[in-house]
């Protein structure tokens, strides 16, 4: 049914609180919230669905049936909640999405055509259902088409027949819990990108121009070191100008092992772990060289064109299943990607009379190991507040170690203990430290010898992968791998790896969407004027009027430590928090 009028809108509001579930649906003039007009909402069940014209049309009667905890259906909800939220108004909760349930099912494995509805759809009905008609809202005016107006009433019936065909695979592969965590943070990462960051201009490009003086500084120093092989490169070119500057590229993989060859050096790459490990000071150089470029790169002028005209405001795109971990995964811009002690965190700023509080999980990965593994060493230490890479550097080395006694060794096992969250091998020990092969392995083996419960859950959690051909995390959430192939070796061991490190990272990214979701519930139910802001991987960030900065912050910390600990519940999960006028941590 097409509504077009007031009374219309307001006389169907009784008949859709009577449904126990709705499929929501919107069509707009563009993909931008800010920008963007609301052009139609569709709203119903199986057996009923109605079209309405937000033109015309005052949604408010329908306000009360779309902000209750009635389950509302949706393929990318998100989307839909935002439009609905910054175009009319509407705070919709208790959101299911279609198409995170999709990606949940299917993680790790192949997802032919991708989660689109429309993919999604075909994989479940084996039928095609067309969406061309989809690109004629964008700009549309004036009335709507017969064909414009079926297209918006099916869009309300897919998503609820594609939803009872998951179910069944939801609860056969136990993900109930993942599902609903993952549809409770639907909103709570829409606000996010809704409210967006506040970013210093003037500040960032003082800090970017610092960075490209710096980088061109240390390419002078470079060009001095490979004067010669310069000197000889331009003289091998019949039509190089004599006056021209020269110099390499100290990207380029081939220019760079010809450059060092000239020097002596000879080396099968030019990437960082390779350049660490030479004993020359032309290495420490193209490194910092490299790290300055990277800083104008991506940091440069061109960044700062994220700022929306409308806002003012930076509104990332969080990518909620960004990583295969469960993750979150950031781009347009990536804020995740800004290290933690770049001078560029203090650019993204509170607006006047606000305050940012930066919080973030303490030693959470090895939280998560100690809970998953039940090492008593690991629990005891966390247990009594130790400090947990003194007291692992000191087991492994047979020697008292602290901050300020033998910190080398303390930095070693600091290394072994974050590697082994990730799955780091020998090699990747190696590089990490700046160590050889061998003292990397004997580094291993020192530390499962001193630890071996950490051992045995991790050569569990590799077989489990290997064998079953997925991991779990703590709440269920699945990682699938392609087993199909272990006889070869490296196959097998990138799954091991995974299976390793993904039911250590997925349960931290579970504690954070956790977290999100009770923290925008909170803000809402207490009516106090704070925000989520960003999110990065253990991390939160929220802003808040200056006046409540304590409430909120005492808030914010209470409520991550609880998310924390419905994960992890044999030891404390601690929380630290910051406050000031950036994002500070």
């Amino acid at each position: 049914m097409f509504i077009e009028r007031d009374e219309d809108a307001a006389r169907i509001a009784p008949e859709l609180e009577s449904m126990p579930i709705l499929c929501v649906d919107t069509e707009t003039t563009g993909l931008d919230p800010f920008t963007s007009e609301l052009l139609l909402l569709q709203v119903g069940d199986l057996k009923q669905q109605y079209v309405i014209d937000a033109r015309k049309c005052s949604l408010e009667p329908l306000r009360p049936v779309l902000e209750s905890q009635k389950p509302k259906v949706l393929h990318n909800a998100k989307f839909d909640y935002k439009m609905l939220k910054n175009l009319a108004g509407i705070r919709m909760e208790n959101v299911v999405d279609t198409m995170l349930i999709e990606q949940a099912i299917l993680n790790g494995k192949q997802a032919d055509g991708g989660y689109s509805l429309a993919a999604a759809y075909k994989r479940y009905f084996d039928t095609e259902i067309s969406k061309e008609e989809q690109s004629s809202f964008v700009n549309h005016t004036g009335d709507f088409s017969k064909e414009q107006i079926e297209y918006a009433r099916l869009d309300v019936l897919y998503p609820l027949e594609l939803l009872y065909k998951q179910m069944p695979r939801i609860r056969r592969e136990r993900l109930e819990h993942t599902v609903k965590l993952e549809c409770l943070a639907v909103p709570a990462i829409a606000d996010i990108e809704l409210n967006g960051v506040a970013i210093d201009r003037e500040r960032w490009l003082r800090i970017s121009q610092q960075a490209q003086e710096e980088a061109e500084r240390v390419r002078g120093d470079l060009d001095k070191e490979f004067e010669e092989y310069l000197s000889q490169n331009q003289q091998g070119q019949l039509f190089a100008d004599p006056k021209a500057v020269q110099t390499l590229n100290y990207d380029s993989d081939q220019q760079l092992k010809e450059a060092l060859e000239s020097l002596g050096i000879k080396v099968e790459n030019t990437d960082k772990w390779t350049l660490m490990r030479l004993e020359h000071p032309v290495s420490d150089m193209i490194l910092e060289y490299r790290q300055h470029q990277k800083v104008v790169s991506t940091y440069g002028e061109t960044f700062l064109e994220y700022i929306h005209p409308k806002t003012g405001r930076i509104h990332c795109d969080f990518r909620q299943m960004g990583a295969e971990s469960g993750r979150l995964s950031c781009t347009k811009p990536n804020l995740q990607n800004i290290p933690s002690d770049s001078e560029f965190r203090s650019c993204f700023i509170a607006g006047e009379a606000r305050k940012m509080i930066t919080a973030d999980y303490s030693g959470c990965e090895l939280r998560i190991l100690a809970e998953m593994s039940q090492d008593p060493e690991f629990l005891r230490a966390f247990k009594n507040n130790e400090d947990l890479h003194s007291l692992v550097a000191t087991m492994m080395f047979d020697k008292p170690v602290s901050k300020y006694e033998n910190p080398e060794l303390r930095q070693k096992a600091k290394a072994v203990n974050f590697g082994l969250a990730y799955g780091m091998s020998a090699r990747g020990l190696a590089n990490q430290i700046g160590c050889g092969d061998e003292e990397a392995e004997e580094l291993l083996n020192k530390y499962f010898n001193a630890f071996p419960a950490i051992k045995s859950f991790l050569e569990r959690s590799a077989a489990v992968a290997v064998s079953r051909g997925y991991s779990t995390t703590i709440g269920g959430r699945r990682r699938h791998f392609d087993v199909s192939n272990m006889e070869d070796r490296k196959k097998r061991g990138q799954v091991e790896r995974k299976g390793k490190n993904s039911p250590i990272q997925g349960a931290n990214a579970d504690m954070i969407k956790l977290a999100l979701y009770e923290l925008r519930r909170g803000f809402h139910e207490r009516q106090i004027d704070a925000q989520l802001v960003n999110t990065v991987h253990d991390e939160i960030v929220v802003e808040c009027a200056e006046e409540i900065v304590e409430e909120t912050q005492e808030m914010v910390e209470r409520i991550m430590r609880a998310a924390g600990g419905y994960y992890v519940k044999s030891i404390p999960v601690d929380v630290e928090s910051a406050v000031a006028d950036c994002w500070s941590k």
